[in-house]
């Protein structure tokens, strides 16, 4: 098994919750507004008696107007197998093989036909319908960018396509210039997407974004806040601005501000899992220490396991700590060290990255690990399907296109899992260093805290505190009370333990 083999099959193991590909939308025939007939270089052939494969357009343009589009994809290959460019219904054949391909659930093989077609130049009326599909597909699942963006969508002149696919290949184009440093031509594109559209709201969070890493923060947040004040902006536009904005507001310490924006969150619970810990962190920073170990516990719940971090046994310790619980925050510690103890043995043996489970995990939540994970998923359930077709010509040709994909796809995930287990290992060696600090500093409060109450004013008494009625934890979690968790920890800072003595 070669290495990158290894680590994708890693990743498999380490994640399998993910779901399966957007099934396929409303028939793309109904987008037509009249049926393109048959040319006639076909029909004459027809007419003249012509075998079978000559007419394979004709029934297969008959099966796909009747929306079978299963039985027509042999028809239409077998027309493009004997057939050449010059033909007068090659390019209509190859674009309804193309949708034929994506209403079958083959979407890749979608996406690499009419991505073949457009750079063909075809008529007007063809590449409007192409790039239509691909955008649906751009929005709805994970696709070959690189393939859209270079083949499609640069180089092309596209000035008659309608406004809303203007939008969609000028925020492409933009945005893949700017990651290729031409920032210029890449705000040229961006700048011509009509305000207030889709790709508008996605533009503006990638110019925030650029501003942050530029430390430009008050023209980033000023570029979220627009997007969040925007009645047209979509749901999940506002919820990546929501978590950069609570995150900027976090850095400058306007902690309040920053748990309000979370709480504004519309993801579902369970999506909401990777911010738990940067809510409670702004609560912990807001003295609110009940608040936060509520967080924490609700970090538990089953559904959250994917998002854990390190940082919870950092946080729960320190809460520990506050309020004088010694022994609690040590065994946190420990805990620290029993959870990611495998892991840091990997790490400092120079272990393969496909063998620390506990950091792969971790891991699968990195935006682009995750995006060419789920893009993996598709290729794989994608080449099975294709296999099941009867067509042996069919299927070779499908196979090809799959192979060739998912061996590029593969790479590019093995890059980027070894670049972020290297992030990741370094920020686990980082938190084993706090881990050690926080038990030297759990040790030194104890003899701080016993020196404190011995030197004490006699005169100075503490005050009660106020009753309240809580209710035992009884292990079960509920996602619509996750946020109202609160943990009732009893201040110990002003009273004797048994082990105080060995400070005296």
């Amino acid at each position: 098994m070669t290495k990158t083999n290894k680590i994708v099959s890693a990743v498999f193991l380490a994640v399998f919750l993910f779901g399966t590909a957007p099934s396929g939308e409303a028939g793309i025939f109904d987008l037509f507004r009249g049926k393109p007939r048959p040319g006639p270089s076909v029909a004459a052939a027809a007419e003249a008696g012509a075998p079978v494969g000559e007419d394979a357009f004709s029934r297969g343009y008959e099966l796909f107007s009747r929306k079978d589009y299963r039985a027509a994809i042999p028809h239409l290959y077998r027309y493009l197998q004997n057939h050449s460019f010059d033909d007068e219904d090659y390019e209509w054949a190859l674009f309804f093989f193309g949708l034929s391909l994506h209403e079958t659930g083959l979407s890749h093989a979608a996406v690499d036909t009419l991505s073949h077609l457009v750079t063909k130049k075809p008529n007007a009326k063809i590449v409007s319908y192409s790039l239509e599909l691909l955008e649906r597909i751009a929005r709805t699942r994970p696709f070959d960018r690189e393939e859209v963006v270079l083949n499609v969508l640069s180089g092309q002149e596209l000035g008659f396509v309608d406004d809303e696919l203007q939008n969609f290949i000028n925020y492409y184009q933009g945005i893949y210039d700017w990651e290729h440093g031409y920032t210029e031509w890449g705000s040229e594109h961006l700048e011509r997407i009509r305000p207030g559209s889709h790709y508008y709201y996605k533009y503006l969070f990638q110019k925030a974004l650029r501003r942050i890493y530029a430390d430009r923060l008050d023209e980033a947040e000023a570029l979220l806040s627009e997007i969040l004040g925007a009645d047209s902006a979509p749901p999940e536009e506002k919820d990546e601005a929501r978590v950069t904005l609570a995150r900027i507001l976090f850095e400058q310490d306007r902690f309040e501000e920053a748990f309000l924006v979370y709480q504004d969150l519309e993801k579902p619970n369970v999506e909401q899992a990777k911010y738990l810990m940067e809510r409670a962190w702004a609560q912990y920073r807001l003295g609110r220490p009940e608040k936060a170990m509520g967080l924490l516990y609700a970090f538990e719940a089953p559904g959250f396991w994917r998002h854990f971090t390190p940082e919870f046994f950092i946080l729960k310790s320190f809460i520990y700590k506050d309020v004088c619980h010694y022994n609690r925050a040590m065994n946190v510690v420990e805990d620290f060290h029993e959870r990611y103890g495998d892991a840091l043995d990997f790490i400092y043996g120079r272990g393969d990255v496909a063998e620390n489970s506990e950091l792969l995990t971790v891991m699968m939540e990195k935006r682009t690990v995750k995006t060419l994970y789920r893009f993996l998923r598709l290729l794989e359930r994608e080449r099975t399907a294709a296999g099941a077709l009867e067509d042996p010509e069919l299927r070779q040709h499908l196979e090809k296109i799959y192979a060739l994909q998912t061996e590029e796809t593969s790479r590019r995930l093995q890059e980027h899992v070894e670049r972020e287990y290297e992030s990741l290992a370094e920020s686990l060696l980082r938190y084993e260093e706090e881990a050690h600090l926080l038990e030297y500093e759990i040790g030194l409060d104890m003899y701080q805290r016993v020196s404190d109450y011995h030197y004490r004013d006699q005169g100075q008494s503490v005050g009660g505190e106020e009753k309240v009625v809580a209710f035992a934890f009884q292990g079960e979690f509920w996602n619509d009370e996750l946020d109202d968790f609160e943990v009732v920890l009893e201040n110990r800072c002003d009273s004797l333990e048994e082990w105080d003595i060995f400070f005296k």
